[in-house]
């Protein structure tokens, strides 16, 4: 997951070169998702993101988002569109707001085979809102933020047995090619986050 998020750190650095305009933000985002992964443990994990957008009026921006979001045992990829609003009056300090809509993807978690025993993980829709604070800097370069939200996010994991030889798979419309049957754990991970960032 270091991998991961050095790779994503040295690719943003390069799309803020293009940030430094009026039209095009970036909007690079880190800090804890607290939630619950059954009825009893509580769960503290990482989540890192990057909006990349256009203003398309002086308060409103649109754009995508990718970033990684750690899990108990399974780490998904958020890929996302989303809206930054910005209540500038002027002053350093703004409110501001955002949504983003898309899919976690589970790209980054490798299948486990294990004869004839295969697991995987698999991503699903994501929904997050949040609010907060925005404080430009002294020279009015850059901004830092600070936002509470909530991040509604689906995924599940899979463990199937595949069928011995050569066979393609079976009538069974509901199970992957080759498979004899696939047991699935359906995740609905609804979890508070507290985030800090910086925007261009």
């Amino acid at each position: 997951m270091i991998r991961c998020i050095s790779v994503l750190f040295f690719q943003l650095l390069a799309i803020q070169a293009y940030a430094q305009s009026s039209t095009y933000i970036n909007h690079t985002e880190l800090g804890p998702l607290i939630g619950k992964m059954n009825d009893t443990d509580t769960r503290v994990n990482f989540s890192f993101q990057s909006f990349n957008g256009i203003r398309i009026h002086p308060h409103h921006a649109v754009g995508f988002l990718v970033g990684i979001d750690s899990y108990p045992g399974f780490v998904l990829m958020p890929i996302s569109i989303g809206w930054r609003g910005v209540w500038d009056k002027g002053n350093r300090t703004s409110p501001y707001a955002g949504m983003d809509i898309g899919y976690g993807s589970a790209l980054l978690e490798k299948r486990q085979k294990e004869n004839f025993m295969e697991s995987w993980y698999e991503g699903g829709l994501l929904l997050s809102p949040a609010v907060g604070i925005q404080r430009k800097s002294r020279k009015r370069i850059h901004s830092y933020t600070w936002s509470i939200g909530l991040k509604h996010q689906k995924a599940s994991f899979y463990e199937g047995i595949r069928i011995p030889g050569l066979s393609s798979g079976t009538d069974h419309p509901k199970l992957p090619p080759g498979f004899h049957s696939v047991r699935e754990e359906a995740y609905i991970l609804n979890s508070l986050f507290v985030k800090w960032g910086m925007a261009f």
